[in-house]
């Protein structure tokens, strides 16, 4: 049988990953996990003298946008957690990211590089968690001014293949509009939504995802990665664009009661966990993964489903016992050791640590 929350608990859960209103397992195993990792990252991956991180261990300070956002959101998912708070200097980084990669409005993927609209939605998503984490409007502010550059960046000619979908990046050299841009615009927009009530947020999200449904859903029930101008499509699946739809569903549901959203999102999540079974460990990238497992977390919180909290345990236990350097605590993938890998598996053992704790019938 299905354990539903409550409609008020479920939107603080969503709304905040590191939401304290919901029974957690802060002395759970992956609270512990989450601490280590991210101890590890600072001790490893961090450059106090320029307040900045090193992509790879040994290597120069100066992250990009990308992987920057993603240890953002490490951090801010360490300060939600009970008695590991204090160990997140998440204000110091959102200090980095003013520094070094601020450009009026939005933010470029390296200092005086490209604008990527993804890279800023995951940044909208940091300001949002610290919005709701620490109080005050300033932090959603700066997530509704991304969120009207991702609006700017929807594509209203007519004559294009599939026309409407975000464009990935304003750069003249790349014109596709990708599922991830899309996807996440769409959450960004529900969770703006959700926090002020404006319809045209609700209306944009809604129409970025029917445009995901219409141009980017395979005859297989999972999405492609992006189309061009010409109308030639990338079909690979990623888990992190599965996620995304996922999320994205999982709130629409939350904030319009639509049981269409929910069985979308399970539909999604059912034939994802399929698909991607055998390949998690076989090329498919720990920080899209990571995304993945964390938006199934936020349905499991809609539905009750505990197989998809079992699913992203196992993927969480996989990478502690195979992946992770005991010594160090740091995490290699495809004999690789970088930042975002370890900046989401700190998030993703976060967000296992949040999750509500179940009791029986």
């Amino acid at each position: 049988m299905r354990r539903v929350l409550p409609l008020a608990l479920l939107l603080a859960m969503l709304l905040l990953p590191a939401v304290a209103a919901a029974p957690v397992r802060a002395d759970s195993r992956d609270a512990a996990r989450a601490a280590a990792s991210f101890s590890a990252m600072e001790r490893y991956l961090f450059d106090r003298r320029s307040g900045d991180y090193r992509e790879r261990v040994g290597g120069a300070p100066g992250s990009h946008a990308w992987p920057f956002s993603q240890v953002l959101a490490a951090n801010i998912a360490i300060a939600g957690l009970p008695r590991l708070g204090v160990q997140a200097p998440v204000r110091a980084r959102f200090a980095t990211l003013e520094r070094r990669f601020r450009s009026a409005a939005v933010y470029v993927a390296w200092p005086h590089g490209d604008l990527y609209l993804d890279d800023n939605e995951w940044l909208a998503q940091d300001f949002l968690d610290w919005s709701e984490l620490a109080g005050g409007a300033a932090a959603r502010a700066r997530a509704a001014a991304i969120f009207n550059a991702v609006v700017d960046a929807w594509d209203d000619v007519a004559s294009h293949p599939c026309s409407g979908g975000v464009f990935w990046t304003t750069s003249p050299a790349n014109r596709d509009r990708n599922t991830v841009s899309t996807a996440n615009g769409a959450l960004i927009g529900l969770r703006l939504y959700a926090a002020t009530k404006q319809a045209r947020y609700l209306v944009w999200s809604q129409r970025m995802l029917a445009w995901v449904d219409r141009c980017m859903l395979g005859p297989d029930g999972l999405y492609w990665d992006h189309i061009d101008l010409d109308g030639k499509l990338d079909r690979t699946h990623w888990s992190y664009n599965q996620g995304s739809v996922i999320g994205a569903n999982v709130m629409l549901y939350t904030l319009t009661g639509d049981p269409q959203a929910l069985a979308r999102a399970e539909q999604i999540a059912d034939t994802a966990l399929a698909y991607f079974a055998d390949r998690w460990t076989s090329g498919e990238p720990s920080a899209f993964a990571a995304i993945f497992f964390r938006n199934l977390l936020a349905l499991a919180a809609a539905d009750g489903r505990q197989d998809y909290v079992a699913a992203a345990e196992n993927y969480g236990d996989a990478a502690w016992t195979s992946a992770r350097d005991v010594r160090t605590g740091l995490f290699t993938f495809t004999g690789k050791t970088r930042l975002l890998d370890q900046a989401a598996l700190v998030q993703l053992y976060a967000a296992l640590a949040r999750q509500p704790v179940t009791t029986a019938p």
